[in-house]
């Protein structure tokens, strides 16, 4: 009990870590690229990286069943960025976590590497979102269309009461502890930049996807 009360205080302090981080500001259209845009940002002289929250785990980010009809009905395919990986079916993407690869920014919020490409087949665009962090306000990326920097977005949003309760869940089964309902909402340069490149009728505050994560502690 005592671990899992410990392991509650790390995720708890960490998420007041990127909920002060600094929050960004979207830039106002979707397609000028930023020339020399870098995809991460390094630490400043003023900040530096902590430790993720624990060795291992996974996350699941499965797109809501309206995100997903709509992907199917135009002929969309979700592809990985490692190491990121696509589910079958447009259904999400899988996320493995841990401090070997993701960190804690206190200027910038909690890290991820990789993303997922939406590759609109009919129209040959893709939009590319990658090396995300998240923010009070939501998750922020890199984005790339068809290939060109974008610089950093608000690809997504969501509410911290809707998830902060559920931060501390023990999952025994799978030796960790995590949050398995933490809803996603479209952000407006999301929905606007979707609607540009394919015709989808994405708006801004529509259900995106359900994040379900598990840190592990335990084999």
């Amino acid at each position: 009990m005592r671990a899992l009360l410990r392991i509650a205080q790390t995720l708890a302090i960490s998420a007041a870590v990127f909920a002060a981080a600094p929050i960004s500001t979207a830039q106002a259209g979707p397609f000028p690229p930023i020339p020399g845009a870098s995809s991460v940002q390094p630490p400043s002289a003023s900040c530096f990286q902590f430790p993720y929250f624990g060795p291992k785990g996974h996350a699941n980010f499965d797109f809501g069943p309206d995100i997903v009809r709509l992907f199917d009905e135009r002929g969309i395919q979700v592809e990985g960025v490692e190491p990121i990986e696509a589910k079958a079916g447009n259904k999400g993407i899988y996320m493995p976590i841990g401090w070997k690869q993701d960190h804690i920014d206190p200027c910038n919020g909690v890290y991820y590497p990789g993303g997922f490409i939406v590759n609109d087949v009919e129209s040959g665009h893709t939009a590319a979102i990658h090396d995300i962090y998240l923010r009070a306000d939501g998750a922020h990326a890199q984005v790339d269309i068809d290939g060109r920097p974008q610089g950093e977005q608000l690809v997504a949003t969501y509410k911290l009461h809707e998830f902060a309760p559920s931060v501390p869940t023990p999952r025994p089964l799978e030796g960790g502890i995590g949050p398995k309902y933490w809803p996603f909402y479209v952000s407006a340069y999301l929905g606007r930049t979707v609607r540009d490149l394919t015709g989808i009728p994405l708006n801004e505050g529509d259900y995106l996807a359900n994040l379900d994560a598990v840190v592990q502690y335990v084999p």
